[in-house]
C-alpha cells in the first residue's frame, strides 16, 4: 500500500469515518487556500471522537412543517440507533468517499442501503472487505488523479477475491476509461446510480458464485457497467423512503436540499455532470430535518447553489400548511424553506448553516428571515471566484463587483458578526496583472473572514478551456502565493481582534497534539479553522481504564486545574470559552471558570471526548 492510502488510513481526522468503514481522503478542511478542490493544503489533522452512527429512515419524518411539536414528543418518534442488519450479515463492505460533503451525503445513503439490505456489513478493514467502493469526484483534473490513484492502490492492497466498485461523478464523464484502464473494477455506479448498490453486490454475487444473491433489478446485464450513467439519470436525490446511515459526528449532519446546476459558469463542467437542476420537496426535506435535527444540534444546509431552490418545481405553498404570515400561493424557494425549517423547530439551540449560496441569490427576504432568527448562522458560504468585471464576465457570472460589494455591506450592516466564506479563483484565460490587482485590491476593502483560493484548472468540457490568452502556470502559483499572504495578513489581524471574545464553542474532539478542539459558528466543520483549547486536555483521565471512566468527577465549576482527572468535557456540546490567542487559522481559547455546563438542548448524544478517544484507539489497534 503506497503513500496516499496509507495516509488515508491514518488520517486522524477520519476517525469517525473509518468506524462506519468511510475511509475521507479528499473532502477537507481548506484553512483559507486549498490550490484544488481536495487539496489539504493546511489541515491540522484533526481527531473526530465519536463512535456513534445513527441509521434513520425519514419515511416515519414526514408530517407538515406547520405542526410543530415538542422535543419530548419528537424524540419517542425517532428511532436511531446503530445500524442492525435485518438478517444475519454475509458479506463485509468499505467506503471510501471523496470530494465535497454533497458526495458525502451520497456515500451515507450508500451506507444505508447497504446495511439495510441485511446482505452486507460495515468494516473498516481492507482486510475483511468482500467489496470496497469508491465515490469519485470528477471536478477538476485533481480530482480526477486523486480518484485514480486511490483506485490503483485499492486494487494493488486489496485481497485478491475482494471486488472493486466505482461510483460517483467521475464515472459520468469517464466510464469507460475507468473500465479500460482498470480492468480489475469489477463494475462502476454513476453519480445518479448510487441506489443501486445493493442490486450491483447482487448482480456481481450472482455472476461470480453461485451463492443465492437475486438481483431486482430487470435493467442489470452481465458486463461491468451494469446500470449505465447515460440510461439513468446523472445525479440521486434521496426520496423520504432512502435509508441513511449519519457518518458525522452525533452534533452535527448535512441536508441536501437540491442536486444539479442550471447556472452556467464558463469554467465548470457540474451541469455536465450532475445535470439539471433538481430539487427535493421541501415537505420531504422538513420531514428528514425534524428526523435528524433531534440528533444534531448543526443541521448544514447544502446544494450546488441553495439560492436556486425550487426553481424548478412547479408547487406552491397553499396559506393553510404555513405558520407564519404569508400570501395564498406562495412559491417554493430558500425563503420558503428556511421560515418552514425554522417553524418546524423548537430547539432554541439549533445552528442552521447556509453553504453554497451565490450572491445573486441573496435576496432581502433572506436577510430578512436570517435577521429575525438568530438560529441561522450569521455564516455563508458565497461564492464570488473574482472582484472585476471583465473577469465575472467572462467566468459568465451573474453579478459585478459593485453588487457583489453591497451584497456584503448589507450582511454586515443587518446581520452584525456575520462570517464570509469565499471562493476566489486565480489564473482565468485573460486575466491581466491589473486584473489580479483589482482582486488584491478586493480582498484588501472587504477584509473577509475565511477565503479559499484555487488556481484555474482547464477543464476541456468547459466553455473558458476554448478562451484566448491563457495564463502561463508560473504565473498562477505566483498570483496564488500573493493571494494567500495578502489574505493571511487580513487573517491575523482579525485574529488577534478576537483576543479576550468569549464565544460559544461545540466540542468536536481532540487534534493530533492531543489538545481538546472545537468551533464556534463562525467555524464550517471541516473546512474552516477550530479553537484550540490546550489547557483542558485531560491527560490523567486518559490513563484511566473505561470501566472507571465518570467516577469521582467534582461538580461543576469546581477547581482551577484543568488537568484534573474529575474534568470533565463533553463532546458535541457548547461551552462558553474565552479565546485567548491565535495558532495560525486556529483560534485558541480556555474554557470560562464556572461555565462548564453544556449549553445544548438535553436528550441528544453525550460523549466524553476522552472515553470515546479510548474506545476508538482499543477498536483499531
Amino acid at each position: 500500500m503506497n503513500n496516499l492510502l496509507s495516509q488515508a488510513l491514518r488520517n486522524e481526522r477520519a476517525s469517525l469515518l473509518r468506524r462506519c468503514g468511510i475511509h475521507l481522503t479528499s473532502w477537507s478542511r481548506h484553512d483559507q487556500g486549498d490550490r484544488f478542490a481536495g487539496d489539504d493544503t493546511n489541515g491540522s489533522g484533526c481527531c473526530r471522537l465519536w463512535s456513534a452512527r445513527a441509521f434513520i429512515n425519514t419515511t416515519t419524518a414526514s408530517r407538515s412543517f406547520s405542526s410543530a411539536s415538542s422535543r419530548k414528543q419528537k424524540r419517542r418518534s425517532f428511532q436511531a440507533s446503530e445500524a442492525t442488519p435485518l438478517v444475519p450479515p454475509q458479506k463485509k463492505i468499505m467506503f471510501h468517499s471523496l470530494g465535497c460533503p454533497r458526495n458525502f451525503v451520497d456515500t451515507e445513503l450508500m451506507l444505508g442501503l447497504s446495511v439495510h439490505s441485511g446482505l452486507l456489513q460495515i468494516t473498516q478493514s481492507m482486510d475483511e472487505a468482500d467489496y470496497l467502493v469508491v465515490n469519485t469526484c470528477g471536478f477538476l483534473e485533481s480530482a480526477r488523479q486523486e480518484a485514480k490513484d486511490v483506485i490503483q492502490e485499492l486494487i494493488e492492497a486489496k485481497r485478491p477475491q475482494s471486488k472493486l466498485i466505482v461510483t460517483g461523478c467521475m464515472v459520468n464523464l469517464h466510464k469507460d476509461q475507468i473500465l479500460n484502464d482498470y480492468p480489475q473494477v469489477d463494475s462502476v455506479l454513476g453519480a445518479g446510480s448510487i441506489d443501486k448498490i445493493v442490486d450491483t453486490i447482487r448482480m456481481l454475487e450472482s455472476v461470480n458464485s453461485n451463492e443465492d444473491f437475486t438481483s431486482t433489478s430487470t435493467t442489470a446485464t452481465t458486463s461491468r457497467d451494469y446500470y449505465s450513467p447515460r440510461a439513468e439519470r446523472q445525479s440521486f436525490l434521496a426520496q423520504g423512503d432512502t435509508p441513511r446511515v449519519l457518518a458525522t459526528p452525533p452534533h452535527y449532519a448535512y441536508i441536501k436540499i437540491a442536486e444539479g446546476c442550471k447556472k452556467q459558469c464558463s469554467f465548470c463542467i457540474i451541469p455536465k455532470i450532475k445535470g439539471k437542476l433538481q430539487s427535493k420537496p421541501l415537505d420531504q426535506i422538513v420531514g428528514e430535518f425534524q428526523v435528524i435535527s433531534q440528533r444534531a444540534s448543526e443541521i448544514i444546509l447544502i446544494a450546488q447553489d441553495l439560492g436556486d431552490y425550487g426553481k424548478d418545481l412547479q408547487q406552491t405553498l397553499p396559506l393553510s400548511t404555513t405558520t407564519t404570515t404569508t400570501h395564498d400561493n406562495q412559491k417554493v424557494n430558500l425563503a420558503s424553506l428556511l421560515k418552514g425549517l425554522l417553524s418546524a423547530s423548537d430547539d432554541p439551540d439549533l445552528w442552521l448553516r447556509l453553504m453554497y449560496l451565490y450572491p445573486d441569490e441573496i435576496t432581502p427576504e433572506i436577510v430578512d428571515i436570517m435577521e429575525a432568527d438568530s438560529r441561522i448562522c450569521r455564516y455563508l458560504d458565497m461564492p464570488i471566484q473574482h472582484s472585476h468585471n471583465d473577469m465575472l464576465r467572462l467566468m459568465r457570472r451573474k453579478t459585478s463587483a459593485e453588487e457583489i460589494k453591497s451584497t456584503i455591506r448589507t450582511l454586515r450592516q443587518r446581520l452584525p458578526g456575520m462570517h464570509i466564506r469565499t471562493s476566489l479563483m486565480v489564473g482565468f484565460p485573460g486575466e491581466t496583472e491589473e486584473h489580479f490587482e483589482h482582486l488584491l485590491d478586493f480582498v484588501r476593502e472587504m477584509e473577509l473572514e475565511n477565503v479559499g483560493a484555487f488556481i484555474y484548472s482547464n477543464e476541456a468540457r468547459a466553455m473558458s478551456s476554448r478562451l484566448p490568452n491563457h495564463v502561463p502556470d508560473e504565473i498562477k502559483e505566483e498570483r496564488y502565493d500573493r493571494l494567500m499572504q495578502t489574505q493571511w495578513e487580513i487573517v491575523q489581524r482579525k485574529q488577534e481582534a478576537m483576543r479576550h471574545s468569549r464565544l460559544h464553542v461545540v466540542i468536536e474532539g481532540l487534534n493530533s497534539d492531543g489538545n481538546v478542539v472545537g468551533r464556534y459558528y463562525g467555524q464550517c466543520p471541516d473546512i474552516d479553522g477550530q479553537v484550540i483549547l490546550p489547557e483542558e486536555r485531560p491527560k490523567q483521565q486518559q490513563q484511566q481504564p473505561l470501566s472507571q471512566q465518570g467516577k469521582g468527577r467534582r461538580k461543576r465549576g469546581g477547581g482551577k486545574n484543568n488537568h484534573d482527572m474529575g474534568k470533565r468535557i463533553v463532546g458535541g456540546q457548547r461551552y462558553w470559552v474565552e479565546i485567548t490567542g491565535y495558532d495560525e487559522y486556529d483560534l485558541v481559547g480556555k474554557i470560562v471558570e464556572g461555565e462548564h455546563e453544556s449549553l445544548s438542548a438535553a436528550g441528544r448524544p453525550q460523549l466524553d471526548v476522552v472515553t470515546v478517544q479510548q474506545q476508538q484507539t482499543a477498536a483499531l489497534s
